[in-house]
């Protein structure tokens, strides 16, 4: 009876993680303008002068864009790379400018977006407004203030493992007629220690995993292993929300963008949460949950987090350190709680086989 439960469970459980794997939505993956990435470059804001009532410009999708917000009933002029107006805000929404050059170069995080012939470029030429927005508030990449190319600058190649000041920025704009600069910085930070840390994760899993070998069936060491799982879950769905939050939600809308915008990875965590639960309670089909569990997490959880570990610069709102122990509890803990689940389940195997022998 308890195989039979175990097999339903798995199938049940396998048509789920099926589903959610192909119905998952593009934000959840690795591109560039669909979430952020991490980074070796590190774009911050420095002074905005003189500081203009109303008007907030922040960094966006970790150094990728630009957001600004007005909360005012003037207009707000964002200028291009020749000092034409680019952007245009009023309370009413936003308009781009189709005779800037910015309107086209800054349509993709590279700036190798096409002009089209028919958009008659021509930084001296009176602007020509569409609207692209209901609100007063727009996002774009502003080429001035990320790096953009693949290929590190000269100071980084010539001495990698130091941090360098790349450029020092500015992006002008035209708040009630009045000029305003954005001024911030753009530095590189030396990456991390990947292979340490994968060597962490191992010695994570591998050490939940002979606690769980060698304390055999008792239940306090499936108690630590399914907290384990449960800690593992927490991690996971924190790191959905520093994302969300580098992605540039606020208040409720952190919620909502961590329900709708980070795919899979939050649903498997809810799932191995749950699983984690019920195994604490001695739930029968409590060890093919965990182990099932721990699996889905590690593949679609962890693992697609391993950039956190090549990068200085993690896609969220607190330091890489913090980041990268989060990754390490996710993939560590799971991968531990899934060794230490198809341990038990084999282990019941072979003590129900030695009872009927008897």
């Amino acid at each position: 009876m308890q195989r039979t439960r175990t097999h339903r469970l798995a199938a049940i459980l396998a048509i789920v993680i099926a589903v959610l794997t192909v119905t998952a939505s593009p934000a959840s993956a690795h591109s560039a303008d669909a979430r952020p990435e991490a980074s070796d470059y590190r774009t911050e804001i420095t002074t905005i002068s003189p500081d203009p009532s109303g008007v907030t410009v922040r960094v966006v999708e970790n150094g990728a864009r630009l957001e600004l917000r007005s909360r005012t009933d003037e207009d707000v002029e964002v200028r291009g790379y020749s000092g034409e107006p680019y952007l245009r805000i009023s309370p009413d929404g936003v308009w781009t400018n189709t005779r800037s050059p910015a309107t086209w170069i800054n349509a993709t995080a590279d700036g190798k977006s096409p002009v089209p012939a028919s958009a008659r470029v021509d930084t001296a030429a009176a602007p020509e407004w569409k609207k692209i927005g209901s609100e007063p508030v727009v996002r774009w990449h502003d080429h001035r203030s990320h790096w953009m190319s693949t290929s590190p600058p000269p100071a980084v190649t010539a001495a990698p493992d130091s941090p360098h000041r790349i450029a020092s920025w500015t992006v002008a704009l035209v708040v009630a007629g009045t000029p305003t600069t954005v001024s911030g910085t753009l530095d590189y930070e030396p990456p991390p220690a990947t292979p340490l840390w994968w060597v962490t994760v191992v010695l994570v899993a591998a050490a939940l995993f002979a606690l769980t070998y060698f304390a055999g069936g008792r239940p306090a060491a499936r108690h630590l292993v399914t907290a384990a799982l449960g800690v593992a879950a927490v991690a996971e769905i924190a790191d959905a929300v520093g994302r969300t939050i580098t992605e540039g939600a606020t208040g409720f809308g952190v919620v909502t963008g961590v329900l709708t915008g980070q795919g899979v990875g939050v649903l498997v965590s809810l799932a191995a949460l749950v699983a984690a639960v019920l195994a604490s309670r001695g739930w029968e089909a409590g060890p093919f949950a965990v182990a099932f569990g721990g699996v889905c997490l590690a593949l679609l959880g962890g693992l697609p987090d391993y950039e956190t570990f090549a990068h200085a610069v993690p896609p969220v709102p607190w330091p890489g350190l913090v980041a990268r122990l989060l990754t390490v509890a996710v993939l560590g803990f799971s991968v531990g709680a899934a060794l230490s689940g198809w341990w038990w389940l084999l282990h019941a195997r072979r003590v129900n086989t030695a009872l009927s022998q008897t």
